[in-house]
């Protein structure tokens, strides 16, 4: 059976909308089995950290596991903010016989503190720093098979 899904992953952030001035984007780089970083194979669909960020795949599918890491760079945002990812939601086309599952893990960290959820605080370049997010599928059982078409991002923000 085929089927195509929708699921989310909600981190826990108590936050704002956007500032008045969102950072642009200044370096989309990614990385992974899923998205080989010379492949074009990862799409964003806006140039800016705003409310929410989205991305097209070309190539996130399998039957085992992959990975695909999307790191950004951005500048020019309102100073005395911060940013976290809040949300991440997939879409695409599942295929699963009985017994098996999807296991889909979500990281997301920035490279200036991986420990830290939040974005360090922009000064007068608007830099909120390297924000990478990692996402690997694992098909758990039988058999199975997924091919991702779209993430989107829901981003929080707070001054700080």
């Amino acid at each position: 059976m085929r089927t195509s899904f929708v699921f989310a992953l909600a981190l826990p952030v108590i936050a704002l909308a956007a500032p008045e001035h969102s950072p642009k984007i200044t370096s989309f780089k990614f990385s992974g089995s899923g998205c080989p970083n010379d492949s074009g194979s990862v799409k964003s669909t806006t140039g800016i950290l705003g409310d929410s960020i989205g991305f097209t795949f070309g190539q996130l599918r399998g039957d085992s596991t992959d990975n695909c890491e999307i790191h950004i760079q951005s500048s020019g945002g309102s100073q005395g903010w911060q940013v976290a990812v809040k949300e991440v939601t997939y879409s695409g086309d599942l295929h699963l016989k009985s017994g098996t599952q999807l296991d889909a893990i979500t990281q997301a960290f920035w490279s200036e503190k991986a420990a830290d959820t939040w974005s360090k605080c922009t000064s007068s370049d608007g830099n909120p720093g390297i924000l990478n997010v990692n996402f690997r599928p694992v098909i758990q059982g039988n058999s199975g098979n997924y091919d991702f078409k779209n993430a989107n991002w829901k981003l929080q923000w707070r001054q700080c």
